[in-house]
């Protein structure tokens, strides 16, 4: 059930951009999480340790305006926690972007979603009086962020349909540990590049 679940929110996503008919945001993000909450770390939001991840995704615009941008987000990551858990999460977020003529913008988002971990340890249960290695098929879990990030759009003064970011994501996972965590809160800080690749023309084009 909960397949065909992501699996139609995917379908509707994709025929919200068709209906766009101008541009694909394409983003790609690396990231280093810690389990950790805000105010921990250096500057209160990068953990000491390196636990790196990597985040694909696309964005729908809702609507915008001179300054202001209206979007929502699909994004797909993956993360490793040494001797913790590997994790794949899938979520989406509601964003809003405030843009400045030089092209620098700021942009608050606020998510939730679906994470698969698997633990980065080897587990075991007692069998007919002896310990057997369990099967490491991971567990289902629910994810809830907040995110802030600063970027730069580079098509407002050399033209290239690219924009940095860096974004600082406060995120939560559960459950975690029932009666002992079950909530793990994380900090991940993201650089990354949206890239803006047009479809609608190259379509006109190829239709004639």
């Amino acid at each position: 059930m909960r397949k065909s679940y992501l699996f139609f929110f995917f379908l509707f996503f994709l025929n919200t951009l068709n209906a766009q008919e101008r541009v694909i945001p394409l983003s790609v993000s690396i990231f280093n999480n810690g389990t950790m909450l805000p105010g921990a770390g250096y500057a209160g939001i990068f953990s000491k340790n390196i636990h790196p991840g990597i985040t694909l995704g696309t964005s729908y615009l809702y609507g915008s305006g001179k300054r202001h941008e209206l979007f929502q987000t699909l994004k797909l990551g993956y993360f490793y926690h040494h001797f913790s858990q590997h994790a794949v999460q899938l979520y989406s977020e509601l964003g809003y972007r405030y843009n400045t003529k030089p092209g620098i913008f700021v942009q608050g988002l606020l998510g939730v979603g679906y994470l698969h971990s698997f633990p980065d340890v080897q587990q075991f249960t007692l069998k007919n009086g002896e310990y057997v290695r369990r099967t490491n098929l991971g567990r289902p879990q629910f994810m809830g962020s907040v995110a802030l990030g600063l970027g730069y759009d580079l098509r407002k003064n050399i033209k290239i349909p690219i924009s940095l970011f860096l974004q600082y994501q406060f995120w939560i996972q559960a459950p975690f540990v029932n009666k002992y965590v079950p909530v793990l809160p994380n900090s991940a800080v993201h650089i990354g590049a949206i890239y803006q690749l047009k479809y609608g023309k190259l379509a006109v084009n190829s239709a004639k």
